[in-house]
């Protein structure tokens, strides 16, 4: 019998009830004696193993496994709200759409100062201009609205995947790039299974173009270079607001929802 049992007998007969309990983990039989004054004493037999006073009253102690796992998640969330959000930007060969992405994304940030709340970065699916600065026509349609191009070509990487929140493709060509260079690399390094979940297309934040495509000015003429400038300041705009709306901590509101 459980010792709220007992109590409830206890309540019944309007006496004290006194419950001992065998030391002994093995036994079988747990026995209560009533006793009040000018009755006879009332025992009561349950077939349950008895259980110690001490185990009843003393709490239960927390494993350091538990405290270990608290602290770790106290850690990770802490990790998350201070963790820079880290945008990738990716065309063909990463000197002209995507480094002018990461330009005006820079620019767009900085002007609101959150510099500090950003990892910013451009690649390309193709490695054929490693190493270089972007195109000069493209740094200086850039320089001519005040915004500064300084980015070297380099391709895109498995480690990118992990390292960013964003990985925004200039034209769809460029996202089945992205996914299919996933889809290779996922096994062999072990990437999240969920980063496919990551590119998107840029102008896909855009509000006040229609175009579902950032194009490749490269071979055409100035304006061209001007054209993608259009494009992303639209879309960096419109990609900032959303990026702090689902993320309150960037402006120091706390972890977003």
């Amino acid at each position: 019998m459980s010792v709220a049992a007992c109590s409830s007998v206890a309540g019944l007969l309007k006496a004290p009830v006194r419950c001992s309990f065998p030391s002994s983990p093995s036994a079988l039989l747990s026995v209560a004696t009533a006793r009040s004054s000018g009755k006879p004493g009332l025992t009561i037999f349950s077939s349950k193993a008895a259980v110690r006073h001490s185990d009843l009253e003393r709490p239960r102690s927390v494993s350091s496994r538990a405290v270990r796992a608290m602290a770790s998640s106290d850690t990770a969330a802490t990790e998350a709200a201070t963790k820079p959000f880290a945008v990738l930007f990716v065309c063909l060969g990463n000197i002209c759409r995507s480094p002018a992405g990461e330009g005006v994304f820079r620019d767009v940030v900085k002007k609101r100062g959150l510099e500090s709340k950003f990892n910013i970065d451009s690649a390309g699916t193709i490695n054929y201009h490693e190493g270089n600065l972007a195109d000069p026509r493209m740094r200086s349609a850039a320089r001519t609205r005040g915004i500064e191009i300084t980015s070297i070509s380099r391709p895109i990487r498995p480690s990118d995947f992990k390292d960013f929140d964003l990985i925004l493709a200039m034209d769809k060509q460029n996202r089945e790039d992205i996914l299919d260079a996933f889809d290779r690399w996922k096994a062999r390094d072990s990437l999240p299974a969920d980063a496919a979940t990551k590119v998107k297309l840029m102008c896909s934040y855009c509000k006040r173009h229609k175009e579902t495509e950032v194009p490749d000015p490269y071979y055409g003429g100035p304006q061209g270079f001007e054209k993608v400038l259009d494009l992303l300041e639209d879309a960096c705009e419109s990609l900032l607001d959303s990026i702090v709306s689902q993320n309150q901590h960037i402006l120091g509101h706390g972890p977003s929802n």
